[in-house]
């Protein structure tokens, strides 16, 4: 395209063409994304005399990491006369968008040492880039603190900032740095409350977020599409639906009902907490359904045991050619495991080879057949299967072995699947407990010190949720629960209930 058709196209007759003007237009072109675009503006600025303009050159930048042409940028950044923090931080900030964080990282410690004083922008950046480095990630954003904290005394640290290191040392799973810095804030806004939550649910710590989502509102911050995604994410990680109904309430009420990812979430909630109905309302409310969703529910009907409704769904997708990627075999595998159907189970794993674009089976889904040949009593087929995997067998495999053999009492085989299992990981103390239970380990665990993690339960009710392991005598009121059992098991109330020394189980059944 020539300089004088690009101008009569893209810039009005009567603008001067200066630097200023220049650099409005190219932040105003590059929300296209277009590379053809970049390049003829690229091109049409050469042609009239400011191929050395740092202001029109980082504009340019910024340009082209929009439109991915990273190559480019890192050209324009060598034509540069001189480098401005600006220049600096359009790359640092623009590879940790495009996630090649270890070439942000690595452009941030090259402005350091060209004496160049970082932004809050550059800081921002550069603490984003740390959640991808790897193992160093947390080292590399204490590294990154240090420097704020350094360049503080000039100024007081922007919320931007704030907010970088927060999601920074969230993204590190570091939650007592994170809970320090997030109580020293002079002011929280609504990203680092966000930041917070989501840093407690994936910490594994779900009921902290939502306990962060009531100081949140008494703060007197308002909740947005992204705190009610993750608050409904946190319910679904416990199973607690009396939350998550009261959560979807707040939703339809503030009008977030129609936002594609809060819908996402509230499947996905309604799922694993074993309301089928609810999740089946809202897929079908769904405008548009990526494979994800449909594998949702295909894996929601699957662990409820309802393997004709996933059938359906998955059948469904072959129908409307949705193209089933490797979870949603995974999904229908896990189901047919749950519900022993061996010839279906069957039918499906071969089908993987003959998609149009072949599925690739991974360990998972030998996995997955290796559990419904066991769940089914299929042990010796199963042993061949192991033995006929493409790769070398993982543990799930001869675990799931190894279970099967205990229950079905074939104490040979069981002894062969604990020798290979043993072999891998001689230090897994699930697998030393399975193997024990057939009287003669149990000597060898004592040798290795090994122990088995007690298990636990726990159960919604009222505003709470209890949590109960096995055989703990702790509990305040256990007197008053177990002498309740009693009355109930002589009274007839509970005719089927087994008693035995498992006080979990028999306390989840009587406070529910």
């Amino acid at each position: 395209m020539g300089s004088q058709e690009f101008r009569r196209q893209h810039m009005p007759s009567y603008m001067y063409l200066d630097e200023y003007s220049l650099s409005h237009s190219i932040k105003l072109l590059a929300t296209t994304r277009s590379p053809q675009l970049f390049h003829s503006l690229h091109c049409f600025i050469i042609k009239l005399g400011f191929s050395s303009s740092v202001v029109l050159l980082t504009g340019l930048i910024d340009f082209a990491f929009k439109c991915g042409a990273l190559g480019d940028s890192h050209k324009l950044f060598d034509d540069l006369p001189h480098r401005d923090v600006v220049a600096w931080t359009s790359m640092i900030v623009g590879h940790a968008r495009h996630g090649s964080y270890d070439n942000s990282f690595s452009f941030f410690k090259k402005m350091l040492a060209s004496c160049t004083s970082p932004n809050c922008y550059s800081f921002s950046g550069a603490l984003t880039a740390c959640s991808g480095v790897g193992v160093d990630a947390l080292a590399y954003g204490k590294q990154i603190h240090a420097q704020v904290i350094t360049s503080s005394f000039s100024g007081p640290i922007n919320p931007v900032v704030y907010n970088g290191l927060l999601d920074m040392y969230c993204k590190c799973h570091c939650l007592s740095y994170a809970r320090k810095l997030f109580g020293s804030m002079p002011v929280r806004g609504l990203i680092a409350w966000n930041s917070m939550m989501s840093g407690f649910l994936r910490s594994g710590q779900a009921e902290e977020a939502l306990e962060l989502l009531v100081f949140m509102v008494n703060y007197g911050v308002r909740p947005c599409d992204f705190t009610y995604a993750i608050c409904i994410d946190a319910c679904a990680s416990l199973a607690s639906i009396n939350q998550g109904k009261q959560l979807h309430t707040l939703v339809v009420k503030n009008g977030f009902d129609s936002d594609l990812v809060i819908r996402n979430s509230l499947l996905d909630m309604y799922a694993k907490c074993g309301c089928n109905g609810s999740a089946k309302i809202i897929f079908e409310m769904l405008p548009s359904r990526d494979p994800i969703l449909w594998t949702a529910m295909i894996s929601t009907y699957g662990k409820s045991g309802c393997i004709s409704d996933a059938i359906r769904i998955f059948e469904q997708m072959t129908e409307l050619k949705i193209k089933h990627d490797e979870i949603t075999y995974l999904a229908i595998l896990s189901a047919c495991s749950h519900a022993g159907l061996v010839n279906e189970g069957w039918h499906y794993f071969r089908l993987m080879s003959e998609e149009k674009h072949t599925v690739a089976a991974r360990s998972e889904h030998y996995g997955c057949m290796v559990d419904l040949l066991c769940r089914s009593g299929r042990l010796e087929e199963a042993l061949d299967f192991i033995k006929q995997m493409p790769f070398e067998p993982g543990i799930s495999a001869w675990s799931a072995l190894l279970s099967s053999c205990w229950i079905y009492g074939n104490t040979k085989l069981g002894e062969f699947a604990a020798s290979q299992l043993l072999k891998m990981d001689p230090e897994f103390e699930s697998n030393w407990v399975i193997l024990s239970k057939t009287g003669k380990i149990r000597e060898s665990m004592k040798d290795e010190n090994v122990k088995k993690q007690p298990g636990c339960s726990w159960i919604e009710l009222g505003d709470g949720v209890h949590v109960f392991h096995t055989a703990d005598r702790s509990i305040p009121w256990l007197g008053e629960i177990l002498s309740t059992l009693d009355t109930l098991k002589n009274d007839t109330i509970i005719p089927h209930f087994e008693w035995t020394g498992d006080y979990t189980r028999q306390i989840e059944l009587f406070l529910g």
